[in-house]
C-alpha cells in the first residue's frame, strides 16, 4: 500500500487513518487484496494559511509570488483586503477590524507593542518585511484591547553565511544583511529610505498643492542561541516619517514629523513540555506639528511612551499564563498659540500604571468539540486621577464537522486603557494618544463572532463567512476642527465626545490556495454606529472610519520564470462633517457644521498592477525584475472635507479635498544572496 501524502492535508485524511486504517486491518486479508490507495489533497500555494475565527500567518516565501506595489510585497496590504479588515483611505496604513479603531489593535514587533505606526499615503509597508517575515494576525487579542492583534517577528535561524537582501526602485530602496559571528550568534541589520517627491514632484498632491512626504526607518536584530532549548534576542527599532502640504486655500502651511523608537531583551525557552517567553522593553512614539497662516501659527507636540516587563508560560495539555507590568507616559496633544489663554501649554502629561494577567487553557471534547476558557485580570491607575480593577472572560467554542467544514463560536468581555484620536480633517496624520482616567474611563466591549470555514475540491478552494457583533462602551470621538487650532482658545476635553456604539456586520471570503492562479474574493458589510447626547450630537450617529460595503479581490498567476497579480478594491466613503454656514467675523472665521458625520465620501475604487520577472539564478544570487502600476484607473480618491476660499471672488465655500496619487509606475531591482 503506498501513501501520497502533500503539504495542505485536512483533517479529513487524519480521520481517514483514524478509521479505515484499523478496520483494514481486521480484515480477512485472504479474501480481500487492497493493491494501493490514493489520498490526493492539492499543495497549498497560498500565502495566507489559517482563518479569520483560527488566526491567520503569512508565508514569506509564497508570498513574494503575489502583486509587488513599488516592488515589494506588503503583507499588511494583503491584510487589509481580507474580509472585516480595512484601511478607511489612502491617509493612512492602519487596520480597522470588523468596525473597530485602529488603536483597538495590538501591533507588536518581537512582541513588543509599536504605537501609531503610519506610513502616510499607504503607498509603503509598515514594516522591513525582509527583517520581519514572520507574520501572523488574528481578530481577538489576550492583551487588555477591544481588537485584533498583527504580530511580526524576526527569522529564529542563524545564517551559515553572509547572507541578505536588497531592493531599489524608483521611489523608496531598502537592504537586509545577516551576518553570523558564530554558530550561535548572527547579527541582521535592515534600513529602508523614500525617495517619492524626488521621482514624482509636484504630481503628489493634496487639494491641488504639492504634498511632501518621506520616511526613513531601521532594524536590528542581535540573536544568541543558548543550547538548544534557549535563544536571547535584542531588538531594536527606529524610524522617522516627516510630512508637509497647504492646508486648503487660506494660505496655511502644516508640517509634521512622527516617529518609533523600540528597544527590547527577549528570552525564550522551547521546550518538551514547557514554553516560555520573557522581555524586558522600551517603546516611544512621538508627534510634532507646526501650522502657520502667516498670521498665527500652533506647534501641535504629542508623544507616548511605554515601559514593561511581560512574560508567557505555556504549558502542554495544562494551563497557560500570560502577565504584564506597564508603566505608560503619555503627552495629550498640546497646541501652543496666542490664542490659548496664557499662550503656554495647557494639556497636563499622564502617568498609568497597567498590571494584567491572562489565564487560559485549551480542552478537546471527543472528535468534534473543542473549547478554550480565559480569564484577563488587570489593574489600571492613573496617577491621582483614576483607578479600577477588571475581570473579563472569554470563551472560543470550536466544533469540527470534518469534510463539511468548522463552525467557531468566539466571545467575551474586554477592556482597554488608552484610545489614540485626533484631527481627521487634517490631511496629515495628526492622531495622538490619551490614557483613561481624567477625560474617559476605561473602553469596554462586550462581543460575539460565529465563524463557518469550509475546504472543498480536494483543498483547492476555501470559502469563508462570518457574522460579528459588538456592544462598546465609552468611545473617545475627536470633535474639533483643524483651523479650529487657529482660531479658538484649545483645551481636549471641549474637543472629545465620549460614547457608547455599536459594531455589528458579515463577512464573505471564497479563496483559491492551489495550482497555477491563487488569491481570493472578499465582502465586508458593516456598520459602525456611535450614540451621540440627541442635542449637540445626533442620537445615533456613524464612526469616522466606517465603510458600510467593501470589495476586495486578489489574484497572483505564476507562469515560468513571471509573476503576474493584480489587487482591486472598491467600498462606500467613509463620513464626515460638512460645514453648513461660513461667514467672517471681524476677520475671523466663523463656521457652522452640519449634524457629525452625516455625510459621506465618494466611492473609493483602486487597482494596483504587478509583473515580476525572475532572473537566471547567479550560484547563491536570487534576483528579480519588478514592474508595477498603482492606481491604474486613475480613480480620484476622496479623503475629507474641509473650507476653501476664493479672494478673487471674496467668497468662501465648503468641498470635498482630494488627495491626489495619480496612476504611479514603479521600476525595481530586488537580489537575495
Amino acid at each position: 500500500m503506498t501513501l501520497k501524502e502533500r503539504k495542505g492535508e485536512g483533517l479529513f485524511l487524519y480521520i481517514f487513518l483514524l478509521f479505515a486504517v484499523p478496520a483494514i486491518a481486521q480484515v480477512d486479508t485472504a479474501n480481500i487484496l487492497l493493491d494501493e490507495v490514493s489520498l490526493i489533497e492539492h499543495l497549498n500555494h497560498s500565502a495566507i494559511n489559517g482563518t479569520l475565527a483560527r488566526g491567520i500567518r503569512i508565508d514569506s516565501k509564497l508570498i513574494q509570488t503575489y502583486p509587488k506595489v513599488f516592488g515589494y510585497t506588503d503583507p499588511i496590504r494583503y491584510l487589509q483586503s481580507l474580509p472585516g479588515v480595512s484601511t478607511n483611505s489612502d491617509k493612512s496604513g492602519g487596520l480597522h477590524v470588523q468596525g473597530g479603531e485602529t488603536s483597538h489593535n495590538l501591533l507588536a514587533v518581537s512582541d513588543i507593542p509599536v504605537y501609531g505606526v503610519v506610513n502616510f499615503t499607504g503607498l509603503f509597508s509598515l514594516f522591513n518585511q525582509d527583517h520581519l517575515p514572520k507574520v501572523r494576525f488574528s481578530t481577538s487579542t489576550k492583551s487588555p484591547l477591544l481588537g485584533a492583534e498583527l504580530s511580526l517577528d524576526h527569522a529564529d535561524t542563524i545564517p551559515h553565511h553572509l547572507s541578505g537582501t536588497a531592493s531599489l526602485g524608483i521611489i523608496s530602496g531598502q537592504a537586509t544583511l545577516s551576518a553570523p559571528f558564530s554558530e550561535r550568534t548572527a547579527l541582521t541589520l535592515s534600513v529602508r529610505r523614500s525617495f517619492i517627491n524626488t521621482m514624482y514632484g509636484n504630481l503628489f498632491e493634496y487639494d491641488g498643492n504639492p504634498l511632501r512626504y518621506g520616511f526613513t526607518d531601521a532594524n536590528l536584530t542581535l540573536l544568541h542561541r543558548i543550547n538548544l532549548h534557549n535563544t536571547i534576542d535584542i531588538n531594536m527599532l527606529w524610524n522617522h516619517n516627516k510630512g508637509g502640504c497647504k492646508f486648503g486655500s487660506f494660505n496655511t502651511d502644516l508640517d509634521c514629523s512622527w516617529g518609533n523608537l523600540l528597544a527590547s531583551l527577549r528570552w525564550r525557552h522551547h521546550g518538551k513540555d514547557i514554553n516560555s517567553s520573557t522581555s524586558l522593553f522600551a517603546t516611544r512614539y512621538q508627534f510634532k506639528g507646526y501650522m502657520n497662516n502667516g498670521v498665527t501659527s500652533v506647534n501641535m507636540p504629542a508623544y507616548m511612551a511605554h515601559y514593561g516587563i511581560k512574560t508567557a508560560l505555556l504549558l502542554h495539555h495544562a494551563i497557560n499564563i500570560e502577565a504584564d507590568a506597564n508603566l505608560f507616559n503619555v503627552q495629550p496633544q498640546d497646541p501652543h498659540s496666542p490664542v490659548n489663554q496664557d499662550g503656554t501649554a495647557s494639556q497636563p502629561s499622564q502617568t498609568a500604571l497597567l498590571g494584567d494577567i491572562n489565564v487560559f487553557r485549551h480542552f478537546n471534547l471527543g472528535h468534534h468539540l473543542e473549547i478554550t476558557p480565559s480569564i484577563l485580570l488587570s489593574a489600571y491607575n492613573e496617577r491621582k486621577q483614576y483607578e479600577c480593577v477588571n475581570l473579563d472572560p472569554t470563551l472560543t467554542i470550536g466544533y469540527n464537522l470534518f469534510r463539511y467544514g468548522t463552525v467557531t463560536l468566539d466571545c467575551g468581555i474586554k477592556h482597554q486603557y488608552l484610545t489614540q484620536t485626533g484631527i481627521s480633517d487634517a490631511g496629515l496624520p495628526t492622531e495622538f494618544w490619551i490614557a483613561a482616567g481624567r477625560y474617559y474611563k476605561p473602553q469596554q466591549s462586550y462581543y460575539a463572532t460565529l465563524s463557518y470555514d469550509l475546504q472543498f475540491l480536494q483543498s483547492r478552494y476555501a470559502l469563508s463567512v462570518q457574522a460579528y457583533s459588538k456592544r462598546l462602551h465609552n468611545q473617545v470621538e475627536y470633535t474639533g476642527f483643524v483651523m479650529d487650532l487657529l482660531t479658538h482658545p484649545y483645551r481636549l476635553e471641549d474637543n472629545l465626545l465620549i460614547c457608547s456604539g455599536y459594531n455589528y456586520g458579515i463577512n464573505l471570503m471564497l479563496a483559491k490556495q492551489a495550482g497555477a492562479v491563487t488569491g481570493w474574493l472578499s465582502y465586508s458589510y458593516g456598520q459602525s454606529l456611535r450614540k451621540g447626547d440627541g442635542k449637540t450630537f445626533p442620537s445615533l450617529f456613524h464612526s469616522s472610519h466606517e465603510r458600510s460595503h467593501e470589495l476586495n479581490a486578489v489574484m497572483s498567476y505564476k507562469t515560468g520564470r513571471f509573476d503576474l497579480g493584480g489587487n482591486f478594491i472598491m467600498a462606500s466613503g467613509c463620513p464626515y462633517t460638512p460645514a453648513r454656514n461660513l461667514y467672517l467675523l471681524s476677520n475671523t472665521l466663523v463656521t457652522y457644521y452640519d449634524e457629525y458625520n452625516s455625510a459621506r465620501l465618494p466611492m473609493y475604487m483602486r487597482l494596483d498592477l504587478s509583473v515580476t520577472y525572475n532572473l537566471p539564478d547567479r550560484g547563491r544570487l536570487e534576483h528579480c525584475l519588478n514592474f508595477s502600476v498603482f492606481n491604474a484607473t486613475a480613480h480620484k480618491n476622496y479623503t475629507l472635507g474641509h473650507i476653501r476660499t476664493d479672494k478673487d471672488a471674496m467668497t468662501i465655500g465648503y468641498r470635498l479635498a482630494v488627495l491626489t496619487i495619480p496612476v504611479i509606475p514603479s521600476i525595481s531591482y530586488t537580489c537575495r544572496f
